[in-house]
């Protein structure tokens, strides 16, 4: 097991965005996780990133307290935010490296894998500019690039798809696919899912207060692969908040 809400609430004031919530994600999986707007997705990554905390309830990660991991631990996640969080002055190939200067690689290297990523999502031609000269989208994608270029195992983007059009969002989904195949564990929120789907393929809903499995015949796209059910949508099936 990944991680695991047990028993969670989260309150904001008056407001209760989740009560009693009971939620597990397993390693290795590709899950989409949609709702309406307000439902509580980003506040849900939040919680996974550590940024909130519940105001009851527990959060596991590995079989400890999220909040008892280290910072170098968490490290290894891949955190990608709604809200920029890039440095404004500074070159697009800067902020995408940054977490590679951080730790301790040297220029060549992590300039090489920041150029890559960036060839990847149509952005070459942006390498020298600075963050803030960019379009809303731009920015997206910068962010997107930033929080894969450590190659993480675990990928948490709330929104990854949010400022672009229906090529570019696909786009970005192919990569977190192809992350996936290669073992990443990947959970995003999102407005856009594909307009496919696939028996590895988790896809949950926000509502009530608490989170659902759909069951493949709730979602009505056709499936890539010869399968018509994965031993994980069926180890799940009746998940409940």
């Amino acid at each position: 097991m990944l991680f695991q809400f047990k028993n969670v609430q989260k309150n904001f004031g008056l407001q209760a965005i989740f009560r009693n919530l009971n939620f597990s994600l397993e390693r290795g999986t590709f899950s989409i996780l949609t709702g309406s707007s307000g439902s509580g997705k980003t506040t849900l990554f939040r919680m996974l990133c550590g940024i909130e905390r519940p105001s009851q309830g527990s959060i596991v990660f590995l079989g400890q307290q999220l909040l008892q991991h280290s910072p170098t631990h968490l490290r290894n996640i891949g955190f990608i935010f709604q809200n920029p969080r890039g440095l404004a002055d500074k070159s697009v190939l800067h902020n995408v490296c940054l977490p590679l200067e951080i730790d301790g690689v040297e220029r060549p290297e992590r300039e090489a894998r920041g150029v890559e990523l960036l060839m990847n999502l149509g952005l070459k031609h942006r390498l020298r500019s600075a963050y803030r000269e960019l379009s809303g989208g731009e920015v997206q994608k910068v962010e997107f690039a930033r929080a894969l270029i450590r190659r993480p195992r675990l990928i948490l983007a709330d929104e990854p798809t949010a400022h672009l059009d229906t090529y570019q969002a696909d786009l970005l989904l192919d990569i977190l696919w192809e992350h996936y195949k290669d073992g990443a564990t990947v959970f995003i929120s999102t407005h856009h899912p594909p307009k496919f789907h696939h028996p590895s393929i988790l896809r949950y809903h926000i509502e009530n207060e608490g989170i659902r499995l759909l069951d493949p015949e709730e979602v009505s796209l056709p499936y890539l692969g010869n399968s018509q059910s994965s031993s994980a949508t069926s180890s799940n099936k009746g998940v409940r908040a």
